[in-house]
């Protein structure tokens, strides 16, 4: 009996360790909560979806309905052991790039860099009952103005 259980514990534990990092589903921000720049201030809804595709990708869709009602989309993905992250909606600027690391399953760190140099720090974490997660953006942006936005989000 003891060697069935130890059987069993051997190929059932490794799955645990590749289950779905707490990130992957769909959270919306709650706007209260959050802190944006002025020239974001009145944003009407943030969506953020996380899932697993192709098995070794995590794709993030972003919608966002702007101060003016205009509406904002993008679509990245990474691997989801971490690495450099894909723009599919849009191109990025001339030597910017994003690099996704995971820490533990439902806490990331997005260094934005931009000719070699970090720009911008995106700091990911989802509570320990992954009801939230508190996202805070740190850096620069194009015009070399600082930038410190911390959005709080509710899993949906």
């Amino acid at each position: 009996m003891r060697k069935i259980i130890l059987i069993l514990l051997i190929v059932t534990f490794p799955g645990t360790l590749w289950a779905a990092d707490p990130i992957i589903g769909t959270w919306k921000t709650n706007l209260e909560k959050s802190s944006f720049p002025a020239e974001q201030q009145g944003i009407k809804e943030d969506i953020n979806t996380y899932r697993e595709i192709e098995g070794d990708l995590i794709e993030l869709s972003i919608k966002t309905i702007n101060p003016d009602g205009s509406l904002y989309t993008a679509v990245w993905t990474w691997p989801k052991q971490g690495g450099f992250a894909k723009c599919l909606s849009r191109t990025l600027d001339e030597g910017v790039i994003y690099v996704q690391t995971l820490i533990e399953p439902g806490h990331w760190c997005v260094n934005i860099m931009k000719n070699g140099l970090q720009a911008a720090r995106y700091h990911k974490v989802v509570s320990e009952d992954g009801k939230t997660m508190r996202q805070t953006l740190t850096g620069m942006y194009r015009d070399g103005k600082p930038v410190n936005i911390i959005k709080v989000l509710e899993r949906q």
